[in-house]
């Protein structure tokens, strides 16, 4: 019996996520699950390595979007940043409407739990970026 709670909490877990999306405070080992069963259309990239940032690299088939999940000292995520090309600019903006508070043009705002988390929306000349902190 604890052999089929365990089963099913670890095939629940990943379901959570997708609904709220919230990929903070989540380990390293967590994350690579998480987007292994809920963003499939994205593929972790080990060849880009720096040393300065502990991170996770995610980049979609057709390399439109990248996400980074940046880790602390011990592999926990503090910061999440998503690169798209242009082409995906009113879609992510609608969908931040839909999901999050907005509380200026390029800004919104989120609770999980007792936690209130930023998100930013920043225009670059080629692509543009979506940085997810907690407050």
């Amino acid at each position: 019996m604890k052999k089929f709670i365990l089963i099913l909490f670890i095939a629940l877990v990943p379901l959570l996520y997708v609904h709220n999306q919230n990929y903070i405070g989540l380990h390293k080992d967590e994350l690579i699950q998480v987007m292994r069963t809920t963003q499939r259309n994205f593929k972790l990239n080990t060849d880009a390595i720096n040393s300065k940032y502990r991170y996770l690299k995610y980049e979609d088939r057709i390399n439109e979007q990248t996400m980074l999940f940046f880790l602390s000292e011990d592999d926990f995520c503090t910061y999440v940043r998503l690169m798209c090309d242009y082409m995906n600019l009113n879609n992510v903006i609608d969908s931040l409407n839909k999901k999050y508070t907005r509380t200026n043009q390029y800004t919104w705002t989120y609770k999980d739990g007792e936690n209130l988390f930023n998100v930013n929306l920043e225009k670059g000349e080629w692509f543009f970026t979506v940085n997810i902190n907690k407050e």
